[in-house]
């Protein structure tokens, strides 16, 4: 195995093609890492100076209302972390903005590709992609003849009968492309991590999700290199091996992605937005109008609080009636709005657990998704950041109408206001970064296909004897 495994190594070296496409590689590697760290770096100055802006903004607002605020709203933007440097994932499309205010739930917002051209769908490029698709194609380049030439030049037998195994000369060939391909993945990791330093000035490195995230890549790598080496054992001719693992690239990276998203789509369909909202504005109707007087829920609400201090009029509770009515209008209407959103969601994640579970057919579904879960640029990332909105959202009208129900207003007098240093008091958003080992848990699927991927490859090498000579 030592001995094929360093020939491979030399000849591959001096084969022109290798040589060529190895340098093509190297050349990709570099523009995408340039054209990412800029991308990066401004997509990360806007989301600080806006965040910046909207915060100033918030604690400059003077004396006012604090139910006029919850109206005015605050806006949070989608954060930027560095391994979305690596992996932009689902980003690209969903909304940047999202702006929260009381009553409403609102969508976000002003998605980065809004108004690109269609060409914009097949992705976008960066260096997961090129791990994900290219460095496969670049594989199959490379391997495809792994066995089939050295059968065709009738270099086989001669080794065979100097004592060489099947399995000895198929994990020599396995094992230098592995070596090759490794060190060109590390070697664009590494001008990966130096563009987004020079650009950004940024020098500190998340160590255990990028070790991790690359480690997926090398373990993803040698499942290729693998197949291609065991597929070109099975073929009789090289022109036979290169038309059938190009036919199978297209399929694995091109056809069966788009399918499996479709056919999600269709087993799993979400319902019209239209119906949704009608459902949402029905069940929201149920509830208490909190700026409507006659309404019979606000009227009865009313009367609790009159009981409950035990006084014969609004105008004499120890409290501003206001701000608990629409505290609790807030209260019923989150409820509807977990209801009805929770079950999107749940569809949503129905059509994504499709693609988890045809990983074990394609395992460019599991790396891709492991990839996005790592870099927190994936669905459930989005989820969690909307998620912890809502929950500052919350917060933060609950805050507001606390103040104006507790501050020492009047019922029904919208003209009192808060003094201008009360806005410091209340918190901004931040967002937390969730823990790698939570976002690997949300695909454990993916991993366990790519494990028995893994085996399945090795139990295939080390099975075949006898039967790469003819």
């Amino acid at each position: 195995m030592k001995a094929i495994f360093f020939h491979t190594l030399r000849s591959s070296w001096r084969q022109k093609k290798v040589q060529v496409l190895s340098a093509l590689l190297l050349l990709l590697f570099i523009a995408v890492a340039f054209n990412a760290a800029i991308s990066y770096s401004a997509r990360e100055a806007g989301f600080e100076k806006a965040r910046q802006e909207v915060r100033q903004a918030w604690l400059n607002q003077g004396p006012r209302n604090p139910h006029s605020s919850a109206h005015y709203g605050h806006y949070i933007f989608q954060p930027v972390n560095m391994m979305q440097f690596m992996d932009n994932g689902i980003r690209p499309y969903t909304g940047s903005v999202l702006r929260l205010e009381a009553h409403a739930q609102n969508e976000a917002a002003f998605s980065p590709a809004e108004g690109k051209s269609e060409m914009s769908r097949m992705g976008e490029m960066n260096f997961a992609w090129l791990l994900q698709v290219l460095v496969p194609l670049f594989i199959i380049l490379l391997g495809f003849n792994a066995v089939t030439e050295e059968r065709e030049n009738e270099n086989l037998k001669l080794l065979f009968t100097q004592g060489v195994s099947d399995r000895s000369f198929l994990w020599g060939k396995i094992l230098a492309y592995t070596a090759w391909v490794s060190a060109l993945v590390l070697a664009g990791l590494f001008i990966q991590l130096i563009s987004f330093a020079v650009v950004t000035g940024q020098w500190a490195l998340p160590g255990a999700a990028l070790i991790t995230w690359i480690s997926f890549y090398l373990v993803y790598h040698f499942l290729i290199i693998s197949s291609s080496v065991w597929l070109s054992s099975r073929i009789n001719s090289s022109s036979a091996s290169m038309v059938i693992q190009l036919a199978l690239w297209a399929g694995i990276f091109i056809i069966l992605p788009r399918m499996s998203a479709g056919a999600g789509a269709r087993l799993f369909p979400l319902e019209h937005k239209a119906v949704f909202t009608k459902a949402l504005r029905e069940d929201r109707e149920k509830g208490m109008d909190g700026h409507n007087p006659e309404d019979e829920r606000y009227k009865r609400f009313s009367d609790s609080l009159l009981k409950h201090y035990k006084v014969d009029s609004i105008q004499q509770l120890p409290v501003n009636a206001d701000g608990l009515i629409m505290q609790a209008d807030e209260e019923y209407a989150n409820l509807v709005y977990d209801k009805h959103f929770q079950r999107v969601r749940n569809t949503i994640r129905r059509q994504n657990s499709l693609s988890s579970y045809l990983s074990f057919l394609n395992p460019y579904l599991g790396i891709r998704n492991i990839s996005m879960g790592i870099c927190e640029s994936d669905y459930n990332s989005q989820l969690n950041l909307f998620g912890e909105a809502e929950t500052y959202r919350r917060y933060l009208i609950r805050e507001l109408n606390t103040k104006m129900a507790y501050g020492g207003s009047k019922t029904g007098d919208w003209d009192w206001k808060v003094d201008a240093s009360y806005w410091n008091t209340v918190k901004d958003f931040d967002y937390p970064s969730q823990p790698l080992l939570k976002r690997l848990g949300s695909y454990k699927t993916e991993i366990l296909a790519l494990a028995a991927w893994f085996v399945l490859l090795v139990l295939a090498i080390n099975k075949t004897t006898n039967r790469i000579i003819v």
